[in-house]
């Protein structure tokens, strides 16, 4: 007898039932969604999904896009866990969804979730790139299953080198513009970006001493890091005004 075909569902009627598990390579409605384990990352099983070709931007943005000489502005998208109503890659029947209105403020957007690779949606990074506005995934480990992962990521050059070139062939694939990596592991303050290739921006946590550090100036230890990265914010979540604008401090934190 032939197989069931797989369930399609419209968003609309996932908010009255429990959705089927996941299976990326079967065909449904595109979504957007992030990858959750090292392995799948080392694997490239992105590449197969059915989803993938669907998360594609459709905007790149202009060569001449270089971030301003001056002090800019990231904005983070933490809202809820991410992937709400953003992830129907064609469209939602929320017309009261979340938007956007300020991107004339904005240097740099990063969408964030707590999986370890985000994968910003396609909507974001062509709506980021329609003004100019670079785009950024973000790749972050955290609490015991972070420890592990960095044990495992950065164990040795050649296992740190796969995972950045795992995630530069992502950004370029899908269209965005790199990461920013939310690494809070004592272990990764031995991995400078120079050594491991790890691609994007540092967020916090991990001072060179090699204790968790809710950092608001940057720390002179970890200048070099700072220094290595592309885009160079050094981001604090317990920002106090006072530091923030103290031009003293050896970064500047936006």
């Amino acid at each position: 007898m032939a197989s069931e075909s797989p369930s399609i569902y419209h968003p609309s009627e996932l908010s009255d039932q429990n959705p089927p598990e996941f299976d990326p390579s079967q065909p449904s409605i595109p979504i957007s969604y992030p990858l959750k384990s090292l392995e799948d990352l080392e694997s490239r099983s992105y590449f197969s999904s059915f989803h993938y070709p669907f998360n594609k931007a459709s905007v790149p943005l202009e060569s001449n896009s270089a971030l301003p000489n001056r002090r800019r502005m990231l904005v983070c998208h933490d809202m809820a866990g991410g992937y709400l109503d953003d992830k129907w890659v064609q469209g939602d029947t929320n017309a009261d969804g979340y938007a956007i209105w300020h991107w004339y403020l904005m240097d740099v957007f990063v969408y964030f979730s707590h999986n370890l690779v985000t994968l910003p949606p396609p909507c974001w990074v062509n709506a980021a790139h329609k003004h100019g506005i670079k785009v950024l995934g973000t790749f972050i480990t955290e609490w015991d299953a972070g420890r592990t992962i960095c044990d495992k990521l950065l164990s040795t050059k050649e296992s740190a080198h796969t995972c950045a070139e795992r995630l530069s062939e992502l950004a370029i694939a899908l269209g965005f513009d790199g990461w920013l990596n939310a690494m809070s592991s004592s272990r990764a303050s031995n991995f400078l970006p120079r050594q491991c290739g790890l691609p994007g921006a540092l967020a916090h946590h991990v001072a060179a001493t090699g204790l968790h550090a809710w950092h608001q100036p940057l720390p002179p230890l970890d200048q070099e890091y700072h220094e290595y990265c592309t885009v160079g914010p050094n981001v604090a979540h317990t920002l106090r005004k006072e530091v923030g604008y103290d031009t003293n401090c050896n970064a500047l934190t936006i």
